[in-house]
C-alpha cells in the first residue's frame, strides 16, 4: 500500500493523481446534489415542458434538444473522430484521466524502476499516458453511447399522409381534435377541414397537410380518397 502511495506521488504521475482527486471530488459533489434533490428537495423536476407546440398546438412531438447538456462542450476532428464526443465530456475526461493515471502508475514501476532508465525519462510518460488514454477510453465509452445518444424529434411534415381518430364531435375550417399514434404513443393533433359536417366523433380522417398559419393539419375523409 506504502508503495502504491509513493508510486503514485511521483513525477509524472503526480500531475494525473491530483486530477483523480479532482475527478472524484466532482462526481462525489454530483452524488451528494442527487441525493439533496432525492432527500431534501421535496419537489418533482418538470421534464416535459407542460405545453408543447410542435403538433398544431396539440402535443409537442418533439422531446430533445440537440444542443443540450456537455455536448455543446465537445469539439475537435480527434476527439469526435475516436467517438469521445458521443457521450458528455465530464464522462470522458473522467475516463481519460482514471486510464492515464493506470498507465503512469504502471509505466514508472514497470519500465522506469525496473530498468533503472534515467529520471528524464519518466517526463516523456506525462504525453505518452495521455496519448494512450484516449483510444482505450474510446473502446470504455462505447457501450454508454446509445444511453446519451440525442433522438432527433418529429416535424409536423412527418405526420402527413397518417391516418388519424377525430375526437371532437364536428371538424370544420375552423375547429377540430383528434389523435394520432406515433410508434405506440397517442398524440392529440389540432385538425381542420374545409368540408365542413364530413368529419365527426369517431371518423378516421388522412392528414394532407400541415398549414402553419393556423397551427393545424389539414384533414379530409379518409373514406373520400379510398
Amino acid at each position: 500500500m506504502n508503495e502504491l502511495v509513493v508510486a503514485a506521488i511521483q513525477f509524472p504521475t503526480v500531475v494525473f493523481t491530483i486530477a483523480l482527486g479532482i475527478v472524484l471530488l466532482y462526481w462525489v459533489s454530483v452524488l451528494v446534489g442527487a441525493l439533496d434533490l432525492d432527500l431534501f428537495g421535496g419537489h418533482d423536476v418538470d421534464v416535459g415542458g407542460g405545453h408543447g407546440d410542435g403538433i398544431g398546438g396539440g402535443h409537442d412531438a418533439g422531446g430533445h434538444d440537440a444542443g443540450d447538456g456537455d455536448h455543446d462542450a465537445q469539439g475537435g476532428g480527434v476527439w469526435h473522430a475516436l467517438g469521445l464526443g458521443d457521450v458528455p465530456i465530464t464522462i470522458s475526461a473522467s475516463f481519460i484521466v482514471l486510464v492515464a493515471w493506470v498507465t503512469s502508475l504502471l509505466l514508472m514501476a514497470y519500465v522506469v524502476e525496473a530498468f533503472g532508465l534515467p529520471g528524464w525519462v519518466g517526463g516523456l510518460l506525462l504525453p505518452l499516458a495521455i496519448v494512450f488514454a484516449l483510444p482505450v477510453t474510446a473502446l470504455l465509452v462505447r457501450p454508454l453511447r446509445p444511453v446519451f445518444a440525442i433522438k432527433e424529434g418529429k416535424s409536423n411534415a412527418d405526420y402527413v399522409g397518417h391516418t388519424c381518430t377525430v375526437t371532437t364531435g364536428h371538424v370544420d375550417n375552423e375547429f377540430g381534435q383528434a389523435t394520432v399514434e406515433d410508434g405506440g404513443t397517442v398524440l392529440i393533433i389540432a385538425v381542420r377541414c374545409d368540408a365542413t359536417g364530413k368529419l365527426a366523433r369517431g371518423d378516421k380522417a388522412l392528414i394532407i397537410e400541415f398549414d402553419a398559419g393556423r397551427q393545424s393539419y389539414i384533414v379530409e375523409p379518409s373514406s373520400s380518397l379510398s
